[in-house]
């Protein structure tokens, strides 16, 4: 047994790019390395979309994920996954050190806007398996406006029904456990308080520090997404800690005042499920959700909580057995062919699997330098001969891969790849990450080596025929 921390930022940008530094949505001071979580999820919503920005998108981070990304760095986390459809945003982050263990990796979307064809709402989704656990990320952005409580509550529906992740089919719900975060845009029903006024004045009645679900108890009983979770209109299953923030929505921007064009409300939201609540094998505790007051680029205010989830995993916690194992670089020079082994254990490589090259500090799987994509003719080691390994030798193909003989006590054997002058053109430290083309999974990290240009001693009484 063993815990991971999920980190859930959930913030409606109202089209404004970072114009400040991210580190605010980082509510980690004093922490030491050991107690910073081991995922972050960042849904964004309203992120600019005109056309130029699509297409620049699509070939380079967006300001919001390059943000996130300068200064998730500092604390050695990599970016695994951006998802975005149109005006929604979904990163994921983590700790490099479970790089290696990321499986079945699948994205999804739903487009509920205008008869389901604009993307302007609806949900994006990532799915992944950690230590035998799987864990779905959803951000989404549902109807606005007080009028469209079913709207909303059909968005919900709308999601759950359509989002199917890989070969196997599997949905939303079919996960240990679901981080359901974004605009939900729920509002307030009209049981009490009426105004915009009259509920900015409760607010604000209110210490500062001390506005919540808990002392805003008129406002709160009129939540119409609480009210929907009870009566299981939407969200079954699903559970929310208390908020322990006033509502975020609406703003003026820039100020800590609410805009009084609308009621206030607490539109922004972070759920949670596990498969089955009775099962103690899949736990899951929230250990903080509150808002981000001094980030007021939008009319929303950031919203953040963090959790602890239990991993059941066969062994040792951080000891679990990798399908592929790098075995060690001592050299990489460039401008020649190179050899590295590796070591493979109940896994058939697949033609379509790929090698990619990273620096060694590397901060997004979307990073590599250059990559390979195995083979399609693979040489059995029962099948080899003189004329094989000849082969072998002189194909063509950027990378060269056969079967040895030889056969570690596990069970696992020997794979010699080869790869071509080109892959590695520069100086310095990096890395080889072996993805699988069949489930979407990183299989194997090698350790850092270092590229040099080979030496080559003058030799001078050969050239000068002494």
């Amino acid at each position: 047994m063993g815990d991971l921390t999920f980190y859930t930022v959930t913030y409606n940008v109202a089209t404004r790019s970072p114009r400040q530094p991210l580190d605010d949505l980082l509510q980690w001071n004093g922490r030491t390395e050991h107690q910073l979580p081991d995922f972050c999820l960042f849904g964004f919503q309203e992120i600019k979309a005109q056309p130029q920005n699509l297409l620049l998108d699509a070939v380079f981070d967006d300001s919001w994920t390059a943000a996130l990304r300068d200064v998730l760095s500092g604390y050695n986390y990599v970016k695994i996954r951006t998802v975005k459809m149109v005006g929604l945003l979904l990163n994921v982050f983590c700790k490099r050190k479970h790089v290696s263990l990321l499986k079945e990796m699948q994205t999804s979307e739903t487009r509920t806007g205008f008869l389901g064809l604009w993307g302007n709402k609806g949900a994006v989704s990532f799915s992944f398996k950690i230590y035998g656990a799987t864990i779905c990320c959803v951000n989404c952005h549902f109807a606005a406006h007080e009028e469209y409580l079913k709207h909303r509550i059909n968005d919900y529906h709308t999601i759950i029904e359509s989002q199917y992740f890989g070969s196997s089919k599997k949905t939303i719900l079919n996960h240990d456990y679901v981080f359901w975060f974004g605009d939900l845009n729920f509002r307030l029903d009209n049981s009490k308080l009426k105004s915009a006024e009259e509920i900015a004045g409760q607010v604000n009645n209110i210490n500062s520090s001390l506005r919540n679900a808990t002392t805003l108890t008129d406002i709160w009983a009129q939540d119409e997404l609480s009210s929907v979770m009870e009566k299981s209109k939407a969200f079954k299953g699903f559970f929310e800690h208390l908020p322990m923030f006033p509502p975020t929505y609406r703003y003026i921007f820039g100020s800590s005042s609410y805009d009084l064009k609308r009621r206030p409300a607490w539109t922004d939201r972070i759920l949670y499920k596990t498969i089955n609540p009775s099962n103690k094998k899949c736990v899951l505790e929230v250990l903080s959700y509150k808002f981000i007051e001094s980030i007021q680029l939008s009319d929303h205010r950031p919203v953040y909580s963090e959790a602890s989830v239990q991993i059941c995993s066969d062994g040792h916690f951080n000891k679990v057995d990798q399908p592929v194992i790098f075995q060690p670089i001592n050299t990489w020079q460039l401008e020649t062919e190179n050899e590295i082994n590796l070591q493979i254990k109940e896994y058939i490589p697949w033609a379509n699997d790929w090698i990619g090259v990273f620096k060694e500090n590397y901060t997004s799987l979307d990073d590599y330098l250059s990559y390979v994509y195995l083979p399609l003719e693979t040489i059995e080691r029962e099948e080899e001969s003189n004329d094989e390994y000849r082969r072998f030798d002189n194909m063509t193909s950027i990378c060269r891969v056969k079967f040895l003989p030889e056969v570690f006590s596990d069970g696992s054997k020997r794979v010699c790849l080869k790869f071509s002058e080109t892959l590695v053109l520069n100086p310095g430290s990096y890395r080889l990450i072996y993805f699988s083309s069949t489930n979407n999974s990183v299989l194997g990290v090698s350790n850092p080596f270092f590229a040099t240009k080979q030496t080559c001693e003058l030799n001078t009484s050969h050239e000068f025929g002494w």
